[in-house]
């Protein structure tokens, strides 16, 4: 088994098994994007060291052509979300059906990897994760190199280019670089709140490629929905009401909003290399309960070049 774990704040730590860390250099493109670097060096068996965050447990497993993995439910309810590759048991892929909403939960004891094997999010709601998140303060992220993520408002983040998000309540931290063996990015895995009636702008990720803001096939996976009735919605145009809303509920992704080629499978390109989206966006519900309560959710923003649909 052997990954690798890097902090934008400083020094990448290697693992071979949790707990045994040897720094190494830093990545330019991690110091940019901020959160922690996790490079699988070959295609076997492999687990990242585990992430705290409001009561859930937050790890990477990548398993081989048909490894059989044991799931222990004695710390909570597992959920496995497939990044690459499937699952044959249960039956999962990296991407339903397109903009179907569906619960990535598993009662089984065991799982088993499909053919090409399998890269996995493994999510376990622990005893002590709440019904509901009125506070920021309880979803302070910790393990390894916790420092690399520290929770900024989107206007903090943003407010360089757009003013947007002034006065949101709606936070996004630090995440998970998932590398193959040659540092090439499978995967960033974002994680973003929003609270009540936040909306995160209409957008369809049409701006050219660089480095530091590549090409990816999104998908959302959610923590907490704070009302119930926070989801993803689609447009026709940028400053047009939404045409469908999908709702999404704790432990639950969506399929495809990106544009699939029905020929190759593969996520279809703009003339700049961006992939393809209708316009979309995130907003959260509104109730009439006082006080706050977050959408937490995770963003899979995942290389096209890694993606088959």
């Amino acid at each position: 088994m052997s990954c690798c774990a890097a902090a934008s704040a400083g020094a990448r730590v290697c693992s071979t098994e949790v707990g045994n860390v040897i720094p190494v250099t830093q990545n330019s493109r991690v110091s940019a994007r901020s959160g922690v670097d996790i490079q699988f060096l070959d295609e076997g068996l492999a687990q990242s060291e585990q992430w705290r965050m409001g009561g859930w447990l937050l790890q990477f497993v990548q398993l081989p052509a048909g490894h059989i993995w044991t799931l222990d439910h004695r710390h909570g309810r597992p959920y496995v979300k497939v990044i690459t590759g499937s699952l044959e048991q249960p039956r999962r892929v990296a991407f339903g059906p397109h903009r179907q909403v569906s619960s990535t939960r598993v009662q089984l004891d065991q799982i088993s990897a499909g053919p090409s094997g399998a890269l996995l999010a493994l999510f376990t709601e622990t005893p002590a994760a709440p019904a509901n998140y009125a506070s920021m303060d309880q979803l302070e992220i910790l393990g390894p190199n916790a420092a690399a993520f520290e929770w900024l408002s989107f206007a903090e983040r943003f407010g360089h280019v757009m003013n947007d998000f002034d006065g949101a309540d709606a936070y996004m931290s630090g995440g998970f670089h998932l590398l193959d063996g040659v540092g090439a990015e499978i995967s960033y895995v974002n994680l973003w709140t929003a609270g009540k009636g936040v909306n995160l702008t209409t957008h369809n990720h049409s701006h050219p490629p660089s480095a530091v803001a590549p090409a990816f096939a999104e998908v959302h996976w959610v923590f907490n929905n704070g009302t119930t009735q926070g989801g993803m919605y689609s447009a026709v145009a940028q400053d047009a009401a939404p045409d469908q809303y999908f709702p999404m509920q704790r432990g639950e992704e969506h399929g495809p909003f990106f544009h699939v080629d029905a020929t190759t499978g593969r996520p279809q390109r703009l003339t700049n290399g961006a992939v393809a989206y209708p316009w979309h966006g995130w907003q959260a519900g509104k109730d009439h309960l006082p006080g706050q309560a977050y959408d937490v959710v995770a963003a899979f923003e995942t290389n096209p070049d890694f993606v088959l649909i």
